[in-house]
């Protein structure tokens, strides 16, 4: 789940909304149904082949009859007991010897991840959050596609089977001895990655009093000593405050020692700022056309392959309007402006540039920015700024200047004037200034800096994403191992996790055929491609509004909803994987790890159901 995704409330996620989406609920309970009658059917065809028509239909009806009081009647002991025996096969396996061979690796990686490059957060974060986990993924597949084959290969399964021990019972021994083996790894790789990380960026800068130059106003100016690959430009002030930039993601502060030496006079501490979890209060965005009027919910295509930025013309009226819902007070920081505490707006910028001629290309594109209540139309003055494609953090003050010279109210309040009273709604306009020139904007690239939380809470919810990736991959890898051999079940297992990675694009089409939603899909479903084909229309152009387009339409939506179904019987690994989240430096939000919770929960019911009648059917054949 990217940052560039829109997080829904956990309400919205789980319920439907009529002409938009199913809910995970409804979609949840679609795929049961579906999975249900296609065992059904499944198992009365196979028993067909084995005992003929009459008796398929009382030996299917008979499974799933006694299939409840078998999994109502559940053992914790015998669970354990099985779960034990699975963790101390895991352990004969030398499963340990992976985190032995991350530890090398990892202890390698210091060597050549270098800590001076331009971004070296996002490099050491990208490490830590990518290997452990597809490590970890490769050893529980190994793990659980193995187990049960060669245990029916060995014939040692018949001596669990002679015991009192229900095949739910042996599932779920098996799944809870495996993923217990996974967790022990995957929490010590965690813990050491995060030792790693720190240790990475622990560096310190000293300060030479001796070299420190006179100033505008009275300060001091220089450069603190190189240290992994940069240095940080130094300002003391007059007051005794001192300010150094930021370099490679992270700024130092500074403490003034009076009775020290030029060496030791200023005292650096270690970076800070390198590691965030900011909350991001977003808004909603329209574009206006190079006249300024004209809305719509996209701006204008510059030819990029990636459409996730829509594009505004500078030099004209053209404008990037976002909408934010509920400001309120708790919103702004007291911010530090010379002798005075200040009550301020902080408002990030992540804009895109695209430039029609080179210009003086170190420098960014001009823009400005002004703030508009969306009902009495009063707003601020217009603010300069440059966009340079980096991260920009802007502090706006509580109060502006009106645009408006001779009004009666030359300075307006962000809440009480530029807000609507019913919702503390608030527009910011944003344009480009260099004709020629153009921002890129997307929805979740301007947004309201809430708060920035603690890095390692977020760290942990990232690893808690992963974890449940191999919950879920132990469980798939034990059902394929149920009726499929150790290399088939395991080349299951890979495709199923391959999958993973392409289930948000198949969702995608589906949603197009079905609801008509724009998600990069063009040209219909299979039925309207054929037709395509066949009348050699390309795929922007439209279909003659004939009946038989309606007819194909429909077939296609028939097929869409079939494919929307299936594919939600297995798992979109894409939305447990949160690591943009700690990478980019924002909050991974709560909904979205109730939702990965959640999901799993569905899987593991269906799954451990589907695993236990598998194991029901080898049973009766031993």
């Amino acid at each position: 789940m990217g940052i560039e995704d829109n997080i829904q409330p956990l309400s919205e996620w789980l319920l439907p909304i009529p002409g938009e989406q199913f809910g995970g609920l409804l979609t949840y309970l679609i795929a049961l149904v579906i999975l249900i009658l296609a065992g059904l059917v499944f198992g009365f065809i196979v028993s067909v082949f084995r005992n003929g028509p009459f008796e398929a239909f009382y030996a299917v009806f008979g499974t799933a009859v006694k299939s409840v009081p078998e999994l109502l009647s559940i053992s914790p002991r015998r669970v354990w007991a099985m779960t034990w025996l699975a963790f101390q096969e895991a352990i004969r396996k030398k499963a340990l010897l992976v985190f032995a061979l991350f530890m090398v690796v990892l202890l390698f990686a210091g060597w050549y991840i270098n800590p001076s490059a331009e971004q070296p957060v996002r490099l050491y974060l990208t490490f830590v959050l990518t290997f452990p986990k597809w490590l970890v993924l490769l050893l529980v597949i190994a793990l659980s596609v193995f187990s049960l084959p060669d245990d029916i290969k060995r014939r040692t399964i018949y001596t669990i089977y002679t015991k009192p021990v229900l095949p739910s019972e042996l599932f779920l021994g098996r799944l809870f001895g495996f993923v217990g083996v996974g967790t022990i790894v995957l929490f010590a790789m965690a813990f050491v990655s995060y030792l790693f990380l720190m240790q990475g960026f622990s560096h310190k800068h000293y300060v030479n009093a001796d070299q420190l130059v006179q100033g505008e106003n009275g300060t001091l100016i220089g450069e603190t000593t190189e240290t992994a690959g940069h240095k940080h430009a130094v300002t003391i002030y007059p007051n005794d405050t001192a300010e150094i930039d930021r370099v490679h993601e992270h700024r130092h502060d500074v403490t003034i020692n009076e009775n020290g030496g030029p060496e030791d006079k200023y005292v650096l501490s270690g970076p800070n700022d390198m590691f965030q979890a900011r909350v991001r209060h977003i808004g909603s965005v329209r574009f206006l056309d190079r006249s300024g009027k004209n809305a719509a919910p996209r701006g204008i295509n510059v030819g990029k392959e990636w459409e996730y930025f829509s594009y505004i013309e500078g030099g004209t009226f053209s404008a990037a309007v976002f909408t934010f819902e509920d400001l309120n007070d708790g919103m702004f920081a007291e911010v530090v402006d010379g002798d005075e505490t200040k009550e301020m707006l902080p408002l990030e910028f992540n804009l895109s540039v695209f430039r029609t001629y080179k210009g003086t290309i170190t420098e960014g594109i001009r823009g400005n920015f002004y703030f508009k209540n969306p009902e009495t139309g009063e707003r601020s003055i217009a603010i300069p700024f440059t966009a340079s494609e980096e991260s920009d953090l802007h502090y706006i003050p509580r109060t502006l200047s009106n645009f408006k010279a001779n009004s009666d109210k030359p300075e307006l309040d962000l809440l009480e004037d530029l807000s609507t009273q019913d919702g503390g709604r608030l527009e910011l306009w944003i344009q480009c200034a260099e004709p020629g020139q153009y921002f890129g904007v997307a929805q979740n690239t301007v947004y309201v800096l809430e708060d920035n939380r603690s890095f390692l809470l977020n760290y942990v919810k990232c690893y808690v994403g992963i974890w449940l990736q191999v919950v879920l991959v132990i469980t798939f890898g034990l059902v394929f191992s149920t009726f499929l051999n150790g290399p088939v079940a395991l080349l299951a297992s890979f495709l199923s996790l391959g999958y993973g990675s392409i289930a948000d694009d198949v969702k995608g089409l589906a949603r197009n055929v079905i609801f008509n939603e724009k998600t990069g899909w063009y040209g219909g479903g299979p039925a309207e491609a054929m037709v395509r084909l066949y009348t050699q229309k390309n795929i922007m152009t439209e279909l003659e509004g004939a009946i038989w387009v309606d007819v194909v339409k429909a077939i296609d939506t028939v097929f869409a909803f079939m494919i929307y179904a299936f594919v939600n019987m297995l798992p979109d690994y894409s939305m447990f994987d949160t690591q943009g989240f700690v990478v980019d430096g924002y909050n991974i939000p709560g909904a979205v790890v109730a939702e990965q919770f959640i999901t799993v929960l569905g899987f593991l019911v269906a799954l451990v159901a589907v695993g236990y009648f598998f194991l029901k059917s080898k049973e009766i054949a031993a």
